[in-house]
This record gives C-alpha cells, structure tokens and sequence, in this order.
C-alpha cells in the first residue's frame, strides 16, 4: 500500500515558485500536487525553519549560517527574489507556519530532518513539539532524513510517525536500518537506485520513492521494478504521465 503520492512536489514546487516557501506549496496544490517534499533546519536560537542549505546565502537576500541567526533576523529576508521578481517579499517560512499552510491546502506532507552538524536531537526535540502541536494527520505526514541518528530520536520522541529512511544509493544492508526504526518507506536517488535493491526493498513490504528525476524518461523503466512514487521539482511532466 503507497504510503505517500506517486509524484511529490520537491521543496514545494521549485521549478515554479522558490524552494521552501508557502508560494512553493501553493504552486504545488495548483498545479495538482497531492503531496510535497520540504526540508527543516534549525537556527542558532533553536528555531525550526524551513531552508535547505547550511547558509540562507544561495536561497535568500542574506547572509551567514543558519548556526549564528536567529528568527529576528531570518524572518526578515527575502527568500523569493532570487527567483524571481514577483515572488519579491516572500519569507523563510517557520516549520508552523508552513504546517498550518500544509493542512489549509490539504496536502500531505514529506518533511526531510536535514541536519548540518551533529544536531539531530536537538532538531528533533524543537520539531517533534511543533508537529504534535499541528494537528496533521498522521497518514499525510512522512518525516525523512540522511541522519538516521535523527530519524532514530524522532522514533524515541514520536513513535507513530511515519519515517522513511533516506539513501543517495540503497545499500546491501539497508533492512538493519530500516527495521531498527521501524521505517515504511525508502527514499533513494534516480541515478543510483538499482533494481535489485528497489525489488528487495519493496518485496520486504516498504514503499520506494524516486527522488529527483528530472523528466519522466529519467524513470520510465523504474515503475516496473515497483517503485510506488517520485519527487520532482516540476511535477506537471509526471502528473500528466500517469
């Protein structure tokens, strides 16, 4: 049984609105997205926001890392002019507020732990608050990271929520993981995911999401080793290949 959405909006909608804002996951919901992919970092104040990188430089009109800011700070910049002039104004979104916009769309939801330096626990101990506090239901969220100590923590912390374990390419022992945090889903990388792996993983009774394949060619032969989903930063091209 899929877990999520054959196609998921990566950080939102990123080939049509700036990655990681609440324009990304309005975009994503107009143009028939289900499901979307975001990604949350925490600031030097222990705030959970949503960003990507290490730094705000490539995403925003700012500086610096996300260790040595605070909301004060980040909260003002512009996280949507480097995209482009009309999306002029818009903020990194806190993990809150970007879960209220989530539930307001009806959207399910893959949130991607990404941690910078040895802070898993610490990011996990200021979202799993936030996410109990939102009122999503559990069968539209998936919370997955590469840092499976955090994965791990969010177990301890929330033993119900859904984890899918994150791979760039899915390894022989795969399963000690998998099963140690009780993981429904693998999320693994187009050009590294095998079919030996992608049959072992889902013959095991877990879901295998694609992640970011640039046109539907990219994953065409993937669907028939049982892939049950993709995550894209334009869904359009999958959602009408369905």
């Amino acid at each position: 049984m899929m877990f999520a959405a054959r196609v998921i909006g990566h950080r939102g909608c990123a080939a049509h609105a700036p990655e990681n804002t609440l324009a990304g996951l309005r975009e994503a919901k107009r143009r028939g997205v289900t499901w979307v992919e975001i990604d949350v970092c925490l600031l030097g104040d222990g705030t959970p926001v949503i960003i990507h990188d290490a730094t705000v430089d490539r995403t925003t009109d700012g500086t610096g890392s996300l260790a040595r800011l605070d909301w004060a700070r980040v909260s003002r910049l512009d996280a949507g002019s480097w995209f482009a002039p009309r999306f002029a104004g818009e903020r990194v979104p806190r993990l809150d507020q970007a879960l209220a916009e989530v539930t307001a769309l009806g959207l399910g939801l893959n949130l991607e732990l990404k941690t910078h330096a040895d802070e898993g626990a610490r990011l996990v101990a200021a979202v799993e608050p936030v996410l109990r506090a939102s009122g999503l239901a559990a069968s539209k969220l998936l919370v997955s990271s590469f840092d499976h100590s955090a994965l791990g923590a969010l177990r301890a912390a929330a033993p119900h929520t859904a984890i899918a374990v994150l791979y760039r390419e899915i390894p022989l022992r795969w399963q000690i993981t998998a099963s140690a945090l009780g993981a429904v889903a693998i999320n693994a990388s187009y050009r590294h995911a095998s079919e030996a792996a992608v049959r072992s993983v889902k013959a095991a009774g877990l879901d295998v999401y694609i992640y970011t394949p640039r046109s539907p060619a990219d994953v065409a032969h993937m669907w028939a080793w049982g892939i049950d989903g993709i995550f894209a930063d334009d869904p359009e091209p999958f959602l009408s290949s369905n």
